[in-house]
């Protein structure tokens, strides 16, 4: 029986690609990221980046080949304009390749409909160098008219045939409340693509994390937030589809980012958990105001709150981290620690899940 992938979209930050990296061989057996190149870093004093294309992009490479070694991913760049270049002229999606060829990386370029006209090229330069074929990442507008006649014009323009494409079909943030709901709308995707038989895989995706965690009061001592897309792909599976998809979504963040001035931002120290069918967020109060320490009230609570929700040290490394921040073994970390945590977390927790779903005889 062929695995249902998971398919997480992530933004290549630190956070987000050591919780790859650290999460289990057997779960990465189940994974098929998909990596999207965040904005550069904005100087907010002098209104312009704080480093350049160049320099944003340069250990790319290096970290995939440590985070992910030499198995399949997808990179996206729906960020960046679709024509930024680099210094040298080349464009930036074409740089990330010789990058990820550099460091002997599997990378797997993603583009959409509408992209512009550079971006399209350098995805089909990419595609011819590898041979790897591509992702088409559609969204709900690009399914409505003529959605064949689109996706033939640039299947064309990118010289790959059905069989070379991974297709998403990603909600974004625009996710039903209602499962039954969710899944009926993903049911009505699959069926108006062409060559529903032919695509290399099929990947319904969606992301409902909230975008903001205000108020904070609502999550104190703790709130609990429906993971929608997941409820929706569980009411789907079982709906026994055309074509039974591969899931995918954003782990632990909103679709929907923005960038914030540091000097006016003080985050709240907070900790996301993902549960069956939801997210336990833990909110403190703001970190440069009142410290670090007050994760390790954060961890004991979630380690001791009743009913148990917390999935002990060995579930996963981000597990791991919070009994021993709980305990003073570990320390409070810094901006990237928790992000990191709740993320290895949240992969663990979605391959076995999925393993479940998908009736897979082994259970990693």
């Amino acid at each position: 029986m062929e695995k249902t992938m998971y398919v997480p979209i992530l933004k290549w930050r630190q956070g987000e690609y050591l919780a790859v990296g650290r999460t289990r061989e057997t779960i990465k057996d189940w994974m098929y990221p998909l990596f999207e190149i965040p904005v550069e870093q904005w100087d907010f004093e002098n209104d312009a980046p704080a480093k350049s294309l160049d320099d944003h992009l340069k250990n790319v490479g290096k970290r995939l080949s440590t985070n992910w070694k030499k198995r399949r991913c997808l990179f996206d760049s729906p960020h960046l304009a679709g024509d930024d270049t680099m210094a040298n002229g080349d464009h930036h999606l074409a740089h990330v390749f010789d990058l990820a060829r550099a460091s002997a990386c599997q990378a797997i370029p993603v583009t959409g409909l509408g992209r512009h006209l550079a971006y399209q090229q350098a995805v089909a330069s990419i595609i011819a160098q590898d041979s790897r074929g591509c992702a088409l990442r559609l969204i709900p507008d690009d399914l409505e008219g003529n959605p064949s006649a689109k996706i033939d014009g640039l299947m064309h323009l990118l010289g790959v045939t059905p069989e070379q494409v991974d297709i998403v079909l990603d909600s974004a943030a625009d996710v039903a409340d209602s499962p039954t709901l969710q899944a009926s709308i993903w049911q009505a995707w699959i069926a108006g693509l062409p060559y529903i038989s032919r695509w290399r895989s099929l990947t319904v995706a969606g992301g409902s994390f909230p975008a903001s965690l205000n108020p904070s009061a609502g999550y104190r001592p703790h709130g609990d937030v429906h993971r929608r897309e997941w409820r929706g792909y569980t009411r789907l599976a079982a709906s026994i589809p055309l074509r039974q998809p591969w899931f995918g979504d954003y782990g632990c963040a909103s679709p929907q980012t923005e960038m914030m001035d540091p000097r006016l931002f003080d985050p709240n120290a907070k900790i996301k958990y993902t549960i069956d069918d939801q997210w336990r967020i833990i909110v403190g109060t703001q970190v440069k105001r009142n410290g670090r320490d007050q994760y390790r009230d954060l961890c004991r609570h979630l380690i001791s709150d009743r009913p148990v929700v917390f999935m002990g040290r060995t579930y996963s490394a981000g597990d791991e981290y919070i009994e021993d921040c709980a305990n003073s073994v570990a320390s409070t970390g810094g901006s990237s620690t928790w992000p990191t945590v709740a993320t290895n977390h949240h992969l663990t927790k979605v391959v076995r899940d999925l393993a479940n779903v998908s009736g897979a005889s082994t259970v990693p």
